[in-house]
C-alpha cells in the first residue's frame, strides 16, 4: 500500500513541478528547451522510482498474487488492447466518419492523447475484469 501512495505523492508532486517549468517556458522563450529537458528529467525521475517500489514491491507478494497479476495482465490487458483496436480499425476503414464523432476543435496533440488513455483504459479494465475473475475462480 506504501508503494501505491508513494507513486501518487510522487506523480503529484512531478505534475505541479512540471506544470510550473512548463509555464516558465511558455513565458520566457529563452527557457523553452531548459524546461522541455527538466521535465523530461523529472518525468524519468519519477518513472525510475515507481518501477523501484514495484519491484519491492513484487518482492514482497506471494505467489497467488504474482500469478494472478501476470495472468490478469496477460489476458486482460491483451484483450483490452484487442477492443482498443476496435476505433483504430474503424478510423481507418470509415475516414472521416470517426472524426465526427470526436469534441469540435479537438487539436491533433489532444486526439492522440485521448487515443493514449483509450487504449490505457480498455487494457486497465481488461486487468481489472480478470485479476476479478481470477481470485473468484479461486476463492
Amino acid at each position: 500500500m506504501a508503494a501505491v501512495v508513494y507513486s501518487f505523492g510522487a506523480a503529484l508532486v512531478l505534475g505541479v513541478a512540471a506544470s510550473l517549468i512548463g509555464e516558465l517556458g511558455k513565458r520566457k522563450p529563452e527557457f523553452a528547451v531548459f524546461s522541455l529537458v527538466v521535465i523530461a528529467l523529472l518525468v524519468i525521475g519519477v518513472m525510475a522510482l515507481v518501477l523501484w517500489l514495484c519491484a519491492r514491491w513484487w518482492s514482497a507478494a506471494d505467489e497467488a498474487a504474482r500469478e494472478a497479476h501476470k495472468w490478469s495482465w496477460y489476458w486482460g490487458g491483451s484483450t483490452g488492447l484487442a477492443l482498443a483496436a476496435v476505433p483504430y480499425i474503424l478510423l481507418h476503414a470509415m475516414p472521416g466518419t470517426a472524426e465526427a464523432a470526436l469534441p469540435v476543435g479537438m487539436t491533433t496533440t489532444q486526439a492522440v492523447l485521448f487515443g493514449m488513455a483509450l487504449l490505457g483504459g480498455f487494457q486497465l479494465i481488461g486487468y481489472s475484469l480478470f485479476w476479478v475473475g481470477w481470485w473468484l475462480k479461486r476463492r
